[in-house]
């Protein structure tokens, strides 16, 4: 299964960029730009059910981690998109 990325701003494309295991939680890497945390990566996408905790224990707002996460189909709508954040007609 493809991991999940979440991408949380923006960032400068020159940036000063690392990332680091998150301590406490296995499978989880957090994306740095500049210093500031810009993203968020779950190994494996059934983690999105300790994405709560993840979220508590880094103090971040939960609408945006949240609100990045798509399905990839809407059926009502007739509308298809990757889940993992391309979007358009597939």
């Amino acid at each position: 299964m493809p991991a999940i990325y979440f991408s949380l701003k923006n960032i400068q494309p020159f940036a000063d960029m690392r990332s680091d295991d998150m301590e406490g939680e296995p499978g989880v890497k957090l994306l740095y730009a500049d210093g500031d945390l810009c993203g968020l990566r779950l190994d494996e996408p059934q983690m999105v059910r300790q994405l709560d905790g993840i979220i508590e224990k880094l103090g971040i707002e939960p609408d945006l981690v949240w609100r990045r996460l798509r399905a990839d189909t809407d059926y009502l709508t007739g509308r298809r998109s990757s889940t993992w954040g391309r979007t358009g007609n597939m």
